[in-house]
């Protein structure tokens, strides 16, 4: 799965949109359509099945963005991109707003196909809004993993067992969707490395991931982050290792 992120601040750099005077991102829009069409087509290239698409930083110490915002940045993106060149690939919605899925779900109605049909929801997808969006409109959800008692996307936690404490908080996540009505097969599960979690916890969830197999494809995004160093693998050799473990898709930046 590859990252596009509208994003000034993106964890690795790669953000589309470049900050201005005011706090605004207005990209030079010929040089933004020329950079979507490249990452599109390098994903291509890399034969990519999925590609993730977000317009807010979910960094450690990134600044939250006001709904307006975000929207204004997937309009600018939905403006100016290619249509032959999103028509291959599935894309999930990096958001935790129902109001931005509400807005993706407009775009797939002007197009016989829909390529925006999986929701990944960095606040574990408790909110009823998105719920409800997502059993009405049969959206796959990438259900993140998220500690009962967090407030706030990075508050960290003390993990006795981090594989079997994620494992039961998901079972927990999973069967409040399963109550209201989500398919069981629309779910895919992603531990959230990195979320809440000590590079130590996230080194142990990752090095033992076979254990969080109960049924439900793994997502794991771990490209570029600090705790990875610890593997001594590039981004390529740990993406196959995780493979070869049991994962069924695998979060990464082009670069």
């Amino acid at each position: 799965m590859g990252i596009i992120n509208l994003t000034p601040d993106s964890f690795s750099g790669d953000g589309l949109y470049k900050p201005s005077e005011g706090g605004k991102t207005v990209p030079n829009l010929e040089v933004f359509r020329i950079e979507l069409e490249k990452i599109y087509n390098d994903l291509a290239k890399k034969s990519f099945l999925l590609v993730d698409v977000g317009a807010e930083s979910t960094r450690p110490g990134a600044e939250s963005i006001e709904l307006e915002e975000e929207l204004r940045r997937v309009n600018l993106y939905f403006e100016n991109i290619n249509i032959k060149l999103i028509k291959d690939f599935v894309h999930s919605i990096d958001t935790y707003r129902y109001e931005v899925v509400e807005r993706y779900l407009d775009f797939n109605s002007k197009m016989e196909d829909k390529p925006f049909t999986i929701v990944n929801d960095v606040s574990g997808t408790r909110d009823k809004n998105m719920i409800n969006l997502i059993l009405e409109n049969n959206l796959g959800v990438i259900l993140n993993h998220k500690h009962p008692d967090s407030q706030t996307l990075h508050q960290k936690f003390r993990y006795e067992d981090p594989v079997g404490d994620v494992k039961a908080h998901l079972i927990d996540q999973i069967e409040h969707l399963l109550h209201l009505g989500v398919d069981k097969d629309s779910i895919a599960i992603d531990p959230a490395l990195g979320f809440g979690k000590d590079q130590g916890v996230s080194y142990k969830i990752l090095d033992n991931i076979e254990q969080l197999s109960f049924g439900y494809p793994i997502v794991l995004g771990f490209s570029n982050k600090k705790f990875t160093e610890a593997f001594r693998l590039s981004n390529l050799e740990l993406s196959e290792y995780a493979f070869s473990k049991g994962v069924a898709i695998v979060r990464t930046h082009l670069s």
